[in-house]
């Protein structure tokens, strides 16, 4: 088996689709992350499901929101700095 890849998911305009991805890429046991640079994340029935999930499987989940709750703020001046952390970055 290949070494586990550190991926960050940035989530911008299309926030369901950016986390229901998100957990699917758990499923080839890489270290996933979302960073939340768009809009408050929606709260309605997928995405909770999905945000709670990635939270279940210790994902990292960051937004530059601080009305996201249970995701860890940083400024969008740290944001550059974190994805350099990752492997792989893919925007959403």
């Amino acid at each position: 088996m290949a070494d586990s890849k550190k991926i960050a998911v940035i989530i911008r305009d299309r926030q369901d689709e950016a986390l229901r991805m998100s957990v699917g890429l758990t499923l080839e046991g890489d270290e996933i992350t979302v960073i939340n640079l768009g809009d408050p994340i929606d709260h309605h029935g997928d995405n909770n499901l999905n945000v709670e999930t990635l939270g279940d499987l210790d994902c990292g989940r960051i937004s530059v929101n601080e009305a996201d709750e249970g995701f860890e703020h940083m400024t969008m001046q740290n944001i550059p700095q974190k994805l350099l952390e990752f492997d792989h970055v893919v925007p959403y």
